[in-house]
């Protein structure tokens, strides 16, 4: 029983850690690419 929480533990950080680098990628180039666009503001 222990080892099954451990192990769901572990699997929710990586979701966890995937949905934020891929939030924090897709962000980072949004914001780029809007800079890009409009470089007057």
């Amino acid at each position: 029983m222990v080892e099954s929480d451990v192990t769901s533990f572990v699997i929710w950080s990586i979701i966890t850690v995937i949905i934020m680098g891929v939030t924090g990628f897709s962000y980072r180039s949004y914001n780029r690419k809007r800079k890009n666009e409009n470089p007057a503001s």
